[in-house]
């Protein structure tokens, strides 16, 4: 018994979140380098804020990268991860909407929903083909019987 999806490639959907992931990955290490760098430059009125936001940053983007990783291979557990990650950005949507940042506003909306929908999207599908696996070992099991 051989599994066709664990040797295919990725889904459109895992790939879909993997990329989301690996960009907003990129994004989120280029902003903890930024306040790493604005630490260093000195003249802050808050170092120990700066310095606490720069690597916390640095490590939702580690978290994100991981994620990213973890879609582009069989793992069936980075979905609900993704979701609630994805469901907390929600409030920062709404607060770029307020403070007039709508090209962010929109374009972390449009993520947010993306990720959400390749996520769901790509457990519907892992839990089609298990079933249809389960289905297949059946009808072999009642064969050899």
């Amino acid at each position: 018994m051989t599994s066709a999806s664990s040797s295919a490639s990725p889904s459109t959907a895992r790939r879909t979140a993997a990329l989301i992931c690996a960009v907003e990955a990129l994004v989120m290490g280029v902003f903890g380098v930024y306040a790493l760098v604005r630490l260093a430059g000195g003249g802050l009125d808050d170092p120990m804020r700066v310095f606490t936001e720069g690597v916390l940053v640095l490590l939702f983007a580690a978290g994100a990268a991981l994620l990213a990783r973890l879609w582009l291979g069989t793992s069936g557990w980075p979905g609900t991860p993704t979701v609630v990650w994805h469901v907390l950005l929600i409030p920062v949507a709404w607060g770029m909407w307020e403070s007039r940042q709508y090209l962010i506003c929109a374009a972390l909306s449009l993520a947010i929903v993306a990720s959400i929908w390749a996520a769901v999207t790509a457990g519907a599908e892992a839990t089609a083909a298990a079933q249809d696996s389960a289905a297949a070992e059946r009808a072999d099991d009642g064969e050899l019987s």
